[in-house]
């Protein structure tokens, strides 16, 4: 088995559950409260793991900024002594809960909410090179796709959620070899994953 050098850790977010009011668009369905504990959840998993992004994509919809927010301020929480972490910028999230900053970039884009695999490889592909860890907080079916396309089988990890559907609020760590410019099949090792138990 071939050895992967780890330069960057690549997470992919699904959002977490939403709610599906009535006479309310796709991108305007707001997490439900299930939803914000499964993204919090993750937040705290990652900063346990020690897998902090420095850069998130996020999908414009509503419910993948709220799950960013909850996600940002789970990590936020409790370092530092509980004082929560300036930051270079902070999705404009119209929500109830108001994340502490974390020391993120965020960048909102369209081509995620169009859920396509092509796409989100370009946003991985595209994504500054300075990013170490980079976050993509999107939607089924392309999380769901970019994760199985990536692993490349050698983790001991579940792998079981790459083919079971990819649930709501579930985050999967990958590290990857290379610049971002190289991510393709087969190019991930996967680390974690890490799901709120039922």
């Amino acid at each position: 088995m071939r050895s992967l050098r780890t330069n960057r850790r690549l997470l992919l977010l699904r959002h977490g559950k939403a709610e599906s009011p009535l006479g309310v668009a796709d991108a305007d369905r707001p997490l439900a409260g299930r939803g914000r504990a499964q993204s919090g959840y993750a937040g705290r998993q990652a900063r346990e793991l020690g897998v902090v992004p420095d850069l998130a994509v996020v999908s414009p919809a509503l419910r993948t900024r709220q799950t960013w927010a909850e996600f940002a301020g789970a990590i936020a929480a409790n370092s530092a002594g509980g004082a929560p972490r300036s930051g270079k910028s902070q999705p404009e999230v119209e929500v109830e809960t108001t994340a502490p900053q974390v020391e993120v970039e965020v960048d909102l884009d369209r081509r995620v909410y169009d859920n396509t695999l092509d796409d989100l490889l370009d946003v991985v592909t595209e994504a500054l090179h300075d990013a170490r860890t980079l976050l993509v907080v999107g939607h089924n079916p392309s999380i769901a796709s970019l994760a199985a396309v990536l692993d490349d089988g050698s983790s001991g990890a579940d792998r079981s959620v790459l083919a079971g559907g990819y649930p709501t609020g579930t985050l999967t760590v990958f590290d990857v070899a290379g610049s971002w410019k190289t991510v393709g099949p087969g190019s991930g090792r996967l680390r974690a994953v890490i799901r709120q138990p039922s």
